[in-house]
C-alpha cells in the first residue's frame, strides 16, 4: 500500500469501519501472520480468478451472441475487422481487454498466495498444523509442483464470496490432493 496508508492511519479507518486491514508487512514465521496472510492471499487468488472466469464466460457469451444475431459483424471480426461497426469492436475490445487485466491479476495474486502456502510448508510441522490444520512432508525441490498441481485443482472448486468459506475450500483441496504427504 502507498506511504499515506500507515499503520496510525489504518487503525483509525479500522476503526471507523469496523474492519482489520493492515499495512505492515506480514511477518512469515508467526502463526498468527502466516494464517492472516493465508486467508487474505487465498482470498485475493480465488476472487481475481472468480472475476477472470467471469469475464472469459462474458467474452465467450459475446461470441456466440454475434455469431447468431449479427452474423457478418462475427465473420467481419474474423475476416476483415476493419469493417465491423464502431460499437461492436469496442464491445470486443473491451471485454478482451479486462480479460487480460484479471488475467494477470489472478497471476499475481497466485504467486503471492503460492509464497505464503510455501512460507507455512517450509515450518515446523507444529506451526502447519496451526495453519493448515495439519502438517505436510514435501521436499523443498517438490513445493513448486506441488502448490501448482494444488492451484490447478483448487480451479475445479467451488468458488464463495466469503474469505473463510474461500480459506475452507483451499485447506480441503489441499488435504485431498496432498492427504499421503501428511
Amino acid at each position: 500500500m502507498p506511504d499515506k496508508y500507515n499503520d496510525e492511519v489504518m487503525k483509525r479507518i479500522n476503526a471507523h469501519l469496523g474492519a482489520g486491514h493492515r499495512v505492515s508487512p506480514y511477518d512469515l514465521t508467526s502463526v498468527e501472520d502466516l494464517n492472516e496472510a493465508l486467508l487474505q492471499t487465498i482470498a485475493a487468488y480465488r476472487d481475481y480468478w472468480y472475476f477472470k472466469s467471469t469475464l472469459i464466460g462474458l467474452v465467450e457469451s459475446f461470441d456466440e451472441s454475434l455469431e447468431y444475431c449479427d452474423t457478418a459483424a462475427w465473420f467481419d471480426l474474423a475476416q476483415a475487422p476493419e469493417t465491423v461497426d464502431d460499437l461492436t469492436a469496442e464491445g470486443v475490445a473491451v471485454l478482451d481487454a479486462a480479460a487480460a487485466v484479471f488475467e494477470k491479476l489472478t497471476e499475481r495474486a497466485k504467486i503471492n498466495c503460492a509464497k505464503i502456502v510455501k512460507a507455512a510448508l517450509s515450518a515446523p510441522p507444529a506451526t502447519q498444523s496451526a495453519v493448515f490444520g495439519r502438517a505436510y512432508k514435501i521436499a523443498p525441490q517438490d513445493m513448486d509442483a506441488r502448490i501448482d498441481e494444488l492451484f490447478d485443482m483448487l480451479g475445479e472448486a467451488d468458488y464463495h464470496y466469503s474469505m473463510p468459506e474461500n480459506l475452507e475450500v483451499f485447506l480441503e483441496v489441499m488435504e485431498e490432493q496432498w492427504s499421503a504427504l501428511a
